[in-house]
């Protein structure tokens, strides 16, 4: 489990004394030991009978660092030039004092806290949110039947379902939206409708703004400059950002019903790949489409995933 530093990222060693000792490789010494790079550790300051490294990032492993003080002070001690005294000891504050633990204890609370994030995620993994987006919906023009319909199906996943607000067709909405889901805990992420050629569809450009390597997958492609159509075609993403898995469907309700029992698969066999799933979702959509006459001015073209 990755811990943050909240910025105490020193350890002070005391009963140390050093003669003629390379500081570089004191430093890579104790940044091997606790799972860093060379470069990762510092040492910032040399006093009579203290050093202190500084560790040169935000965040380390736990069980890098949890009860990692006698094997740190044995590899220090065998570098050239150091001499430690029978009560050497490594002293920090914040996440890194976890280092002076004995390692019985260590284990224990790494043991502890490994029960805790696999609650926490587990809990966090059955939250879901759905987005409807577009004029039509936003100034009641249409019914809103996506978010009902996707709320019960993953209601009977046993997920806890919010339906959100629906969004504009912006790119900055979009972003905004999966951001606020990844920052309040919820596992998953889903919009609909913003996918299409128009230049007003903009919801997969919104899921990359969040995450730029998310798999996105044509549905299909258009000439260019086709009456409204300023984009190459009709496209879908998946993408994830920590634990939380984000999705851009179509905003037909049909593509929607079609949708659904493949996500729905996919998240009951356990973690989802998210460019499996674009290339699951994007054929069952281009099967369903084929020929209608809601997709008659299509090119037809090899559908590769995009990334």
């Amino acid at each position: 489990m990755e811990y943050n530093l909240l910025e105490k990222t020193e350890l002070w060693i005391t009963g140390i004394r050093l003669h003629r000792v390379n500081l570089t490789e004191l430093a890579a010494r104790a940044a091997q030991v606790l799972g860093l790079g060379p470069a990762e550790v510092k040492v910032v300051d040399v006093r009579e009978g203290v050093v202190t490294l500084d560790l040169l990032r935000q965040t380390v492993r736990a069980e890098d660092i949890a009860g990692k003080e006698r094997v740190l002070l044995r590899e220090l001690a065998a570098v050239p030039g150091v001499e430690l005294a029978p009560d050497a000891a490594v002293h920090s504050d914040g996440v890194l004092g976890l280092i002076a633990l004995d390692p019985a204890e260590a284990a224990e609370v790494l043991g502890r806290t490994e029960e805790m994030t696999a609650s926490i995620l587990e809990a966090v993994s059955r939250r879901a949110i759905v987005y409807s987006t577009g004029f039509e919906v936003q100034r009641g023009l249409i019914e809103d039947t996506n978010g009902p319909f996707i709320r019960e199906a993953l209601e009977g996943l046993g997920f806890r379902v919010t339906l959100g607000p629906v969004l504009e067709d912006s790119e900055h909405a979009i972003a905004r939206a999966f951001e606020e889901a990844v920052s309040r805990g919820y596992g998953l992420a889903i919009t609909t409708g913003g996918v299409g050629a128009e230049s007003k569809d903009r919801s997969v450009e919104g899921l990359l703004r969040v995450d730029p390597d998310a798999a996105t997958a044509w549905l299909v492609h258009y000439p260019k400059g086709q009456g409204r159509h300023e984009k190459e075609g009709v496209r879908i993403a998946v993408g994830r950002v920590g634990p939380t898995l984000l999705v851009t469907l179509p905003g037909p309700h049909d593509e929607v019903r079609t949708a659904m029992p493949v996500l729905c698969r996919h998240l009951a066999s356990g973690p989802v790949d998210k460019r499996a799933l674009v290339e699951d979702l994007a054929a069952a959509l281009r099967a369903a489409m084929g020929g209608g006459a809601h997709w008659a001015h299509a090119v037809p073209r090899p559908h590769a995933p995009e990334r």
